[in-house]
């Protein structure tokens, strides 16, 4: 498993409540996480998306969660870490010897959840952030010291050309790379060469290492300008359509942004009070900047870093339970399905999921009288 390409990816196999409560905090620290919700899909994100560490949950409703550990640990040596509310000595042995690294039981500080993952990390794999001479995103490996590139373990044949460009560009990841500025990389001594040639090496290089031409995922253009290298190791969109396939639902985040899907939910992307809190003038603008598939979405890192610190800043709290209410009237209400955020004046100000949610909600579980003043506003249509 090539754990530079990943060793920032945390899959998490859990409930959508305690998922979204851990992602949080381990983003806090720098990690990237994904979440899964049922065994089958664990393995399946666990293969394709090869994560660093998992933090497995063996309440799961498909299939037994020794049989998931097994398998983990039969496909490879990434650090597991059980959380799980059943204790005792004899389960924790259980889990240790099914190939576990660690042991959790609830109730647990998420705080002390981290600092684990962190500790273990440190041990199991020592030079996993100082892996020196190597770049790498995803299967796609350059080896500096060996001048060699592979791509799914297969070496590729690159010319000299190719090879210092995908150097160039895989050393600055999200950085956009001007014609000019890789004319000079490749031609240092000042060759007469016109700047479109780049275009011809950029299309010879993507031959060799794009599996679908149209959709390149490893060099990608930056139109009018020039060329950049992907700066996360997916695409999120593959994940959120994979899961609407398996009719899944699905929860995490990549080095550019948040997603979501839900089973039979949408997100609601016309909703001007979720677009006035991501900062948007618009809900067109909203939706500009957000994929929106049948039964999912997708935004922007940086729109998710505002939505963490949004929720340290205003006291938003995110707990175990379905609700959760602060003395000054903000709360947070996390359903399977959905994610609703109120403020002090009882404003919804962020919804993840659809209207029919919140509105079966209110049906069955009717809001504390005296703790939020007035009726919030209804859903965004």
């Amino acid at each position: 498993m090539n754990l530079a390409a990943s060793r920032k990816l945390i899959l998490i196999v859990e409930d959508v409540k305690t998922s979204f409560l851990l992602s949080v905090h381990l983003e806090r620290e720098g990690f990237e996480t994904i979440s899964a919700h049922d065994g089958r899909q664990a393995l399946e994100l666990f293969r394709r998306r090869q994560p660093a560490f998992t933090i497995l949950d063996p309440s799961l409703p498909d299939v037994d969660g020794r049989e998931v550990c097994r398998e983990l640990r039969r496909l490879s040596d990434v650090p597991i870490l059980i959380l799980t509310a059943k204790g005792g000595p004899r389960e924790s042995v259980t889990w240790l010897t099914l190939g576990a690294d660690d042991y959790v039981t609830r109730p647990f500080s998420p705080e002390d959840l981290v600092a684990r993952v962190k500790a273990i990390l440190r041990r199991t794999h020592p030079n996993l952030s100082k892996e020196a001479g190597l770049l790498s995103h995803h299967d796609l490996v350059l080896d500096l010291a060996k001048h060699k590139v592979t791509l799914h373990g297969r070496t590729l044949a690159l010319t000299r050309f190719e090879y210092k460009l995908l150097q160039a560009l895989m050393a600055a990841p999200g950085k956009i790379f001007l014609r000019d500025e890789l004319l000079d990389h490749l031609y240092p001594t000042g060759e007469t060469v016109i700047d479109r040639v780049i275009d011809v090496h950029i299309g010879n290089l993507r031959q060799k290492i794009e599996e679908d031409l149209s959709k390149p995922r490893y060099v990608l253009t930056a139109r009018g300008m020039g060329y950049k290298f992907a700066d996360g190791d997916w695409q999120p969109e593959e994940d959120l359509l994979q899961a609407e396939k398996m009719g899944q639902s699905i929860s995490g985040s990549s080095t550019t942004g948040i997603y979501l899907t839900t089973v039979g939910g949408r997100y609601q992307t016309a909703c001007p009070m979720l677009a006035r809190m991501f900062g948007y003038e618009s809900t067109e603008k909203l939706v500009e900047n957000t994929v929106d598939l049948n039964h999912g979405f997708y935004v922007e890192r940086e729109r998710r870093a505002e939505f963490a610190h949004l929720v340290r800043e205003r006291h938003w709290i995110i707990g175990f339970e379905s609700e959760v209410y602060r003395r000054d009237g903000s709360h947070i209400w996390i359903s399977e399905h959905a994610i609703a955020i109120y403020d002090t004046a009882g404003d919804l100000v962020g919804f993840q999921g659809t209207t029919e949610d919140i509105t079966e909600r209110r049906k069955e579980k009717p809001r504390p009288t005296g703790t939020i003043p007035g009726q919030p506003p209804s859903p965004c249509h």
